[in-house]
């Protein structure tokens, strides 16, 4: 996949929901996975997972803000994961930076208090600089609201796979009629603020 090929795919720009409250930590520091924030103020990322409400960390790094994780819990008796509890699929997710495509994050907005900051990056750029790290997913991966749809780590793409691996996913696992479009993209390692700031758009 090239970049332009990256950028077309997600409508030309990535957009990152944060609380206001980590503004200061990711000027400082970058975007980090919840986990990542956790471990740099000796907090062990089991201690968050799965967490029901929103959670302040500090440490001599600064605060951070970590987003509940309500519409995950909301799958507690439902059956959609492969090869993990729902702990687990907690956890991995607290090991990404989540990014939504054009229109796609209104959803996870809404499930935030008001108080949120949204970084835009242009979408070419992203990719240039990420593409081992990028994973494209057809779904809100942390969503388990309203008949949540199957999931394991097969649902994440590597971006490298190219387009056809991602849209004819879920179709070759029997899981989907159609082909699938982009609902969030993640990286799977921090983005340091100095590799950030020329990706903002």
């Amino acid at each position: 996949m090239t970049p332009e090929a990256f950028s077309s795919l997600v409508g030309g720009a990535l957009f990152h929901i944060t609380a206001t409250g980590n503004a200061e930590g990711i000027a400082r520091h970058g975007l980090r996975p919840a986990a990542v924030s956790a471990r740099a103020v000796g907090v062990n990322p089991a201690a968050i997972a799965l967490r029901a409400d929103r959670r302040v960390i500090t440490g001599s790094s600064g605060q951070t803000v970590l987003n509940h994780q309500r519409p995950l819990r909301m799958g507690a008796r439902a059956h959609f994961l492969d090869g993990h509890t729902l702990v687990s699929w907690a956890r991995q997710l607290d090991e990404r930076v989540f990014f939504w495509p054009a229109g796609r994050g209104k959803n996870f907005a809404a499930s935030m208090p008001k108080d949120v900051v949204t970084y835009r990056l242009d979408a070419g750029r992203f990719y240039a600089v990420l593409c081992d790290q990028i994973d494209l997913s057809p779904i809100n991966s942390g969503n388990a609201a309203r008949r949540p749809a199957r999931r394991g780590d097969w649902l994440y793409v590597p971006a490298r796979a190219g387009v056809e691996a991602f849209r004819e996913n879920r179709r070759q696992r029997g899981l989907k009629k159609g082909r699938d479009a982009v609902a969030e993209v993640s990286v799977r390692a921090a983005i340091p603020a100095a590799q950030l700031e020329p990706l903002l758009a």
